[in-house]
């Protein structure tokens, strides 16, 4: 190694250490290197750039705040063990130079000996602007990348620079490709690999210094300085000087030159250079979209194509001749609601609003944990085609949390579908800038303005926008996901199957310690009305900022497309290369509803077991009044060890690296739940007891249902074996248990890829290998001892259900009770459990929850025991043969 190049690289890597680097040149015979010797001068010696003392003293400073992807450097060291690497970049900078030339040096990896020319004249690298001042004449940019592989190092090519002036006035029309080089290196690449078999190996790099969009059409200033995403000197320098603490760097996906002309040697040199060309700058591109999303295009612009689509007109014509009314009245109503709906993101509000919202996360939250692996999914996802992200929604954070978390990871924010109650002033136009759309809660009575939500959604998702999408509909009050909504799942599928590229779902879990909304929900549970959103009711910032809210977690499930779920449903393989044929509408609801399963199910699989739903499942477990600290370590350290066994994910702080329980992560727990008096303490340490308020039940509920479905199947069939005696034949325990799973068929999300008998066998099986139950012969039991007494703690999980379900049926069985109004209905019923709970006929205040009856209320429904006629309930002929079944079967359960 030269002294120069390895003085270079040990002042950029990290201890001083050299980088990975070739033998110096002179070790090797060229033909030994990989390259002919006919094919190279010999002339051009290739040497590790040198940063000018003026560099020197600022190349660590501004460029270490380079954000690089994990595993970049192991990717370009197995393309080195592969063949020659050279780095691609996308338009002819210096700052990229320097930028990429500091990155390799820090890890370690091939240095940059070569690179085409950059504009600079006497300011050039590698000597070149030297040779200018002296006016000597510069040796060809083809005989220096020759000589640089031929001794096997490494070189930096840029394969287009950003357009003059008049260019840039008529990019619009010409693309958005920049311009051409004068010489064709890429043809001189080709021409090289064709004369020797050791791969050259072409990394696409991309670095990003601002974070905002290229406008779709330009504007003076790109016209002055240069298109944003092909920036003019002026522009790049403003660009790195004002956001280089901010800057991005991604490496795209390896291209292997040799393999690519093995299976296109039909191409000419120039026809296999501009084909390699166009395929690494859609690779670069692909990178740039990921990181910044698709190219600005101004809310106004977007309406008008939007009222121009034939899809629309058609339906807004229809919509006129159906109130008989002109047509322009009814496209400056639909105008109107697409300013009502539609969004306007502008990318310095979202980097005002991280800022502002990072400060806010360090005031409330402990720490921010984020599914990084799953995140790393993500963004390879994200290559493929647009996302929609589904997360779970239990509160308002959500709609921040996602956009925040994607902004800080180096990924375009979503535009957010959020309900128009969010639309208030002036929060409303803030989350609007933010990317959030607004969405009317209910389209009832309205033909037209699901046909303009449909044609903005696919407007959005062809333009490249990931979408963020809430298939709840609502927050969960109770901790636990919601039924799916499926009508906006419904346009969004309508949307992708018209698509070229693959719509990818992305379910996502965000799980919290405590939540903000605490106090409304527990008021809404108990009855109480729903309260408006307002910005009061937002922003309570002295209560909320004076709080800690523990930590936050976001978990990715398994990124699924639409196109493979398409092929199933017409019957074809996942995996099949033909078209899947359109279905009819009944197969059509069936793919939506098995979407939405998935969805919901990833969300749970993924669902992260925090500190905060240990404790409180542990605390609501135990029956009695009170636990004493050792009683409550013990039933937590148990839960720990029942929640691997059923494959939960537990968060990493729980467990030391033995995997048993942390004695200070169950103190920090317990010391937020004492802060948000949820439980009570008497004593210090070891001597210290705890008791759960009455009053605080049912806060203490929500986290315990944020796990609770980890638990279902193994409750069911405890349930079903307590209301048996403790022991019963296999035959009459599989019916006990399909019977209670027909009761809590909305209640719990079951999994849609598996039959009863599947889901039954998978449960009954780990308590058989647990060794809670036993099975001889025909009979299963309960099992004697510690082992056989988790049986009990798991049928308790369910208990407040069975006895909602209970109140729900009684209510029902008054002679009186029926018809009634729903809403009258409601009361009623919250009033008999408060009843119930006062005379003890119910053992658990978590059973007076308001969502709770109302979901046995549409099991009742859904089982033929009552009608819901409108706003209207009503009996149906089996009304009494229902009640009188499920209520000897409930009290079974019960007893």
């Amino acid at each position: 190694m030269p002294d120069s190049a390895r003085e270079a690289t040990r002042r950029a890597s990290p201890g001083g250490q050299p980088a990975l680097e070739p033998a110096p040149p002179t070790t090797r015979t060229v033909e030994e290197r990989g390259l002919p010797a006919a094919s190279v001068s010999g002339a051009y010696r290739p040497v590790a750039y040198e940063p000018s003392p003026l560099w020197r003293s600022v190349y660590d400073r501004v460029f270490r705040h380079i954000r690089v992807d994990e595993g970049w450097a192991d990717a370009v060291r197995a393309a080195s063990a592969r063949g020659h690497v050279v780095y691609i970049g996308r338009a002819q900078s210096f700052l990229d130079f320097l930028g990429l030339d500091y990155l390799v040096k820090r890890n370690g990896l091939p240095l940059i000996r070569f690179t085409n020319d950059l504009g600079m004249s006497v300011l050039e690298p590698f000597g070149r602007g030297a040779r200018r001042l002296r006016g000597a004449s510069p040796m060809p940019e083809e005989n220096a990348l020759a000589d640089t592989l031929a001794a096997n190092a490494s070189a930096l090519l840029f394969l287009r620079r950003p357009p003059s002036v008049s260019r840039a006035m008529t990019r619009a029309k010409e693309g958005r490709a920049g311009v051409a080089l004068e010489v064709d290196l890429v043809r001189t690449l080709v021409e090289l690999q064709r004369k020797t078999e050791k791969p050259i190996i072409l990394l696409p790099q991309t670095l990003v210094w601002t974070k905002r969009t290229a406008n779709k059409h330009p504007t003076i200033v790109d016209v002055l300085f240069g298109p944003s995403d092909w920036p003019g000197r002026v522009r790049t320098s403003l660009q790195f000087l004002l956001n280089f603490r901010n800057a991005i760097h991604r490496g795209g996906e390896p291209f292997d030159l040799l393999a690519f002309l093995g299976e296109n040697d039909h191409m000419t040199d120039a026809q296999a250079a501009d084909a390699v060309r166009y395929a690494l700058l859609r690779r670069m591109e692909r990178e740039r979209t990921i990181l910044l999303g698709p190219a600005h295009k101004s809310s106004a612009r977007l309406k008008d194509e939007l009222l121009r689509s034939p899809r629309l007109r058609r339906h807004v014509q229809a919509a006129a001749r159906e109130r008989q009314r002109p047509y322009a009245e009814l496209e400056a109503e639909t105008r109107r609601e697409l300013d009502l709906l539609a969004a306007a993101p502008d990318q310095n509000v979202v980097g005002l609003m991280d800022r502002a919202l990072r400060v806010v996360w360090d005031r409330i939250y402990d720490g921010l944990v984020v599914d990084e692996e799953g995140m790393a999914r993500v963004r390879e996802a994200a290559r493929r085609g647009p996302l929609v992200l589904v997360p779970s929604h239990k509160s308002h954070v959500d709609y921040l949390i996602v956009s925040s978390v994607f902004y800080s990871h180096g990924l375009a924010p979503p535009l957010i579908a959020a309900g128009d109650n969010l639309a208030f002033f002036p929060l409303g136009t803030l989350f609007r800038h933010a990317g959030a759309f607004f969405i009317r809660r209910s389209f009832k009575g309205q033909k037209l303005y699901p046909h303009v939500v449909d044609a903005y959604i696919r407007k959005v998702l062809s333009e490249g926008h990931n979408i963020e999408v809430f298939v709840e509909g609502g927050r969960s009050r109770t901790g636990k996901l919601l039924p799916p909504k499926l009508g906006i799942l419904s346009m969004i599928v309508d949307a992708g199957l018209g698509l070229s590229q693959p719509v990818q779902f992305v379910p996502i879990s965000i799980g919290y310690e405590r939540i903000i909304e605490e106090g409304s929900y527990v008021r809404e549970l108990e009855g109480g009305e729903k309260k408006k959103e307002d910005i009061g009711g937002l922003l309570r910032a002295p209560r909320v900022l004076r709080s800690r809210y523990g930590r936050l977690y976001l978990q990715f499930g398994e990124v699924f497309d639409l196109a493979s779920l398409h092929r199933e449903a017409a019957g074809l393989e996942p995996d099949a290369s033909e078209p899947a044929p359109d279905l009819s509408p009944a197969k059509r609801r069936g793919l939506v509803s098995r979407i939405a399963h998935r969805i919901t199910y990833e969300i749970d699989r993924v669902t992260m077991v925090t500190p905060a739903a240990l404790l409180a499942t542990a605390l609501l477990a135990h029956r009695g009044p009170r636990l004493t600290h050792a009683e409550l370590v013990s039933g937590a350290a148990e839960l720990v060890q029942v929640f691997r066994r059923l494959d939960a994910p537990v968060a990493r702080a729980i467990t030391d690296r033995s995997g048993a329980l942390r004695a200070d992560t169950l103190e920090q727990a317990i010391a937020l739940f004492l802060d948000a008096k949820l439980m009570a303490r008497i004593g210090e340490g070891e001597a210290a007891t705890y008791t759960v308020p009455e009053t605080r039940r049912l806060a203490l509920d929500y986290f315990k249902n944020n796990v609770l479905h980890f638990f279902v199947p193994s409750a069911l069939v405890a349930s079903s074996l307590g209301a048996l005696g403790g022991e019963a034949p296999m035959t009459s325990l599989r019916d006990r248990v399909r019977d209670l799973s027909r009761l809590f068929k909305l209640e719990f999300q079951f999994r849609a890829d598996a039959p009863f008998e599947d889901i039954f066998s998978d449960a009954l099986g780990q308590m058989i290998e647990a060794g809670e139950v036993v099975w001889e012969g025909d009979v299963v039991r309960r099992a004697a001892g510690p082992d056989g007494a988790r049986v009990e703690t798991y049928a308790e999980m369910i208990r407040t259900y069975l006895e909602a379900y209970s109140v729900t049926l009684e209510s029902l069985a008054d002679p009186a009770a029926l018809p009634i109004a729903r809403k009258d209905w409601n009361k009623q019923v919250v009033e008999r459990a408060r009843r119930s709970l006062a005379a003890r006929e119910i053992q658990r205040r978590e059973t007076l929850s308001k969502p709770k009856l109302e979901s046995a209320l549409a099991a009742f429904h859904e089982l033929g025991i009552v009608r819901m006629d409108g706003a209207t309930l009503t009996k149906t002929e089996t009304t009494h043969e229902g009640i009188a079944h499920w209520r000897e079967t409930i009290r079974a359960h019960l007893r």
